[in-house]
């Protein structure tokens, strides 16, 4: 037998303020993390451009007195590397010309020269771009005189190049050409944008924990206020049905005796019998609410019974109240329908459902209760003619005490827990149950109840 388990109001609380303390955290940890790993990458790649920057800037003037003799340009080539991590060195005239070259991988010449083509600065500028390395065509040419003993060890080189005008009496004379292997660098940083990643994987898995804990520290107090709410609904509720059940027996004999009262008594009498009738119905009410949040759904006991004759006898019980106001009380009932379900509650749910229809229905209305079955579900629609329910309070009829129009409802009675607990008996089948309304024009709830709750 399957039944739909009672949603336990404080788990999802509790959930909801772990989601919130874990996100609170992470976000601060995930700003942490941003801002020092902006930290370590803006300081290590300012501090190769600060070195970058010097190193050409130490070549300028060497270089300018080189650019005064043309006839030496290209006889040989100036091998001016400072270190390992150097690439290359070139040096171009103003008119394009390549006057000093020096590179430590020479099969990569092509590569280096695309990479300063066309880049004439105004003033210095540094780049930072990839360079494939192919290792096979490097082991061919490794036997070759012009290659160097620096070897890549990886896929691609980073390189971070700077372009520096040269002036000569504040002429541009020509452009030098600096490239730097920055892979190191670029696999430190990778390296340390991998950990940090790995580390809030792993303070996330804390910050939940942590989370977890403080939320359920945090909702014990709830749930002590709410047990006592509960029990205090539950007690005043109960007390309360004897004293009105003797005030209403009270009045009973008062209206045996009404003929010999006066009129403004009389109508005192049944003034007071209306209010004591009001009450006892919300303190029955108050206790079934009570009696919702604390009783197990799996401890009730389910029974498969007739439909069909419980809604014949809801609609006998409110031919008189209906007939009061001269609404006209219609029944669609498919014949041999079952449930499999409580048929005490079932019964308070058409009794609810046809008590509002009528009430909030003007004279010379209609009410209508149809019950029938699709596949295996079972349908229970009661609509009515009534003035009908805004479409900005739809969402909220079936929430505890919510009354669309508070003065109209209490002239007619309500007192806002009847669609709450229609809402809890069908939730308790595991079923479902909807509202279409129109002002002015009626309403009608639907129930949907599955084969079994």
């Amino acid at each position: 037998m399957r039944r739909r388990k009672k949603s336990d109001l404080f788990i999802k609380t509790q959930h909801t303020l772990t989601i919130k303390y874990s996100l609170l955290i992470l976000l601060f940890l995930f700003l942490f993390i941003i801002l020092l790993y902006a930290i370590a990458y803006f300081w290590f790649t300012a501090a190769e451009k600060n070195e970058l920057r010097e190193m050409a800037l130490n070549e300028v003037e060497s270089v300018e007195q080189l650019l005064d003799k043309p006839n030496d340009r290209m006889r040989e080539p100036q091998f001016l590397t400072v270190n390992s991590n150097q690439l290359f060195y070139y040096v171009f005239n103003t008119k394009g010309e390549l006057v000093i070259q020096n590179e430590q991988l020479s099969l990569f010449k092509s590569d280096f020269l695309n990479l300063v083509d066309d880049w004439t600065p105004e003033r210095e500028q540094i780049q930072t771009e990839d360079i494939k390395i192919n290792h096979d065509a490097i082991s061919k040419h490794r036997k070759g005189d012009q290659f160097s003993t620096y070897v890549p060890k990886n896929e691609k080189i980073k390189v971070m190049m700077i372009a520096e005008p040269i002036y000569e009496r504040n002429q541009i004379i020509g452009y030098l050409y600096l490239g730097r292997d920055i892979t190191d660098l670029a696999e430190l940083l990778q390296g340390l944008f991998i950990i940090l990643l790995v580390l809030i994987v792993l303070f996330s898995c804390i910050a939940y924990y942590f989370s977890f804990v403080m939320s359920k520290r945090a909702m014990v107090p709830i749930r002590h206020a709410f047990k006592r709410q509960q029990d205090f609904v539950a007690d005043a509720s109960h007390e309360l049905r004897t004293p009105l059940s003797v005030m209403l027996s009270s009045i009973e004999i008062l209206e045996m005796e009404k003929d010999q009262l006066s009129k403004m008594p009389a109508r005192m009498v049944d003034n007071v019998k209306e209010e004591v009738k009001r009450m006892t119905g919300l303190v029955g009410d108050l206790l079934t609410l009570a009696r919702s949040d604390t009783d197990d759904p799996t401890q009730m006991s389910f029974e498969r019974f007739d439909l069909q004759s419980v809604a014949e006898k809801a609609i006998l019980s409110f031919e008189p109240h209906a007939l009061e106001k001269n609404i006209q009380l219609n029944l669609d009932v498919q014949s041999s329908i079952t449930v499999f379900g409580q048929k005490e509650r079932l019964t308070q749910l058409l009794y609810i459902l046809l008590d509002n229809a009528i009430k909030y229905s003007p004279e010379n209305g209609s009410v209508k209760l149809h019950v029938w079955k699709e596949k295996e579900n079972v349908f229970i629609s009661v609509s009515d003619t009534g003035i009908g329910i805004a479409q900005k309070d739809l969402p909220y009829i079936f929430e505890r005490f919510y009354r669309v129009d508070r003065a109209r409802t209490r002239q007619n009675g309500g007192h806002g827990l009847g669609l709450s607990i229609a809402k809890w008996i069908v939730d308790l089948h595991g079923g479902q149950i909807n509202v279409e309304s129109k002002l002015n024009k009626g309403t009608t709830f639907i129930v949907k109840l599955p084969p079994k709750g």
